[in-house]
């Protein structure tokens, strides 16, 4: 098995420490992984702002540990932008926090703190593509404008750390990823194009933070408690997002509360009622499916339960505000 450990705050460092292990050169800020342990590649990349960032993209030939451990002196956070397609199993950890599952493919976004040990654990043939900043909490506090930032992440972190769906791709961070992916070595502009892209994803995920913030019910916590029944509420809603939502009356028995708390409780940590929380992730799957240009629209309606295909158009249109033919052309 592949183990990388480190808990440096310095991606340049974390570049060195890198190639080392593997016994390979560094060119141009970017090591290529042996065939003995994957097919890709890991590349450090200064940004505006004094900011770090880190790209992998890897295929792993072995099953695989990837594993920062906490770091305590000052913290600092990531900003992970993370596709995972792993044809074992995949075990996220997030301090002392597990999820495992098997056969998995996860598109997510989400912060994570220095304070926490974090890892992947991979089996072979999975492949991870992702972009990682490192960001510390002045410049959050002078990016998002305001004087409790340390408040504001440290709660944002307590009600987020063990929801590892945190904010799903959608077709904009996908559209930026593939460009960073895709832009060539002989192009002229390639490393001003890939900071761009990576200062619209940061903008992007930080507005949508700063939502949250505005937005009084963020700031109201959760028991421990009432965390986990929502979370295994949100995970029976998105296990087959292409099946009938149970009815609120099921879902609220599945956690033993009253039908009114589950309402409350879900909307204070996801933002969203119920059902419009379940028909979003059913549109985004749609979505998901459609820029993959292997399914017609219509398959996809099928496929999510319309029997009318103008239904499908107007939910689709509603949620994106194009038609999901636009989308295809």
């Amino acid at each position: 098995m592949f183990q990388f450990d480190y808990n440096t705050t310095d991606y340049e460092q974390l570049l060195l420490k890198l190639a080392a292990q593997l016994n390979a050169p560094v060119h141009n800020n970017q090591v290529i992984f042996p065939p003995s342990v994957g097919n890709g590649d890991f590349l450090f990349l200064p940004l505006p702002n004094g900011l770090h960032a880190c790209i992998i993209n890897c295929t792993f030939n072995q099953d695989w540990l990837i594993h920062r451990k906490k770091h305590l002196d000052g913290e600092w956070y990531t900003l992970r932008f993370d596709e995972l397609s792993i044809p074992g199993t995949l075990v996220v950890t997030i301090d002392e926090d597990k999820l495992k599952e098997k056969n998995t493919s996860k598109s997510i976004a989400y912060l994570t703190s220095s304070y926490f040990d974090w890892s992947y654990l991979g089996s072979q043939g999975g492949h991870y593509f992702s972009i990682a900043v490192l960001l510390n909490k002045e410049f959050l506090a002078k990016y998002l404008d305001i004087n409790t930032v340390e408040d504001v992440l440290s709660t944002y972190i307590s009600l987020k750390a063990e929801n590892f769906n945190i904010e799903p791709l959608d077709s904009k961070y996908r559209q930026w990823m593939r460009t960073i992916l895709e832009v060539g070595d002989d192009n002229p502009l390639r490393l001003t194009v890939i900071q761009n892209r990576i200062m619209l994803m940061i903008e992007r995920f930080f507005t949508h933070l700063y939502d949250k913030m505005k937005n009084p019910t963020f700031r109201i916590p959760l028991s421990q408690e009432d965390i986990n029944r929502v979370m295994k509420i949100e995970s029976v809603l998105t296990k087959d997002i292409f099946q009938p939502a149970p009815s609120i009356q099921q879902l609220a028995k599945m956690v033993s509360i009253s039908e009114s708390k589950l309402k409350k409780d879900f909307k204070t940590m996801y933002g969203y009622p119920i059902y419009e929380y379940y028909q979003k992730a059913r549109m985004q799957a749609a979505q998901d499916k459609l820029l993959t240009r292997k399914f017609s629209v219509k398959e996809v309606a099928m496929e999510l339960g319309y029997a009318n295909l103008s239904n499908f158009t107007i939910a689709f249109k509603k949620e994106f505000g194009v038609l999901p033919s636009q989308l295809l052309s």
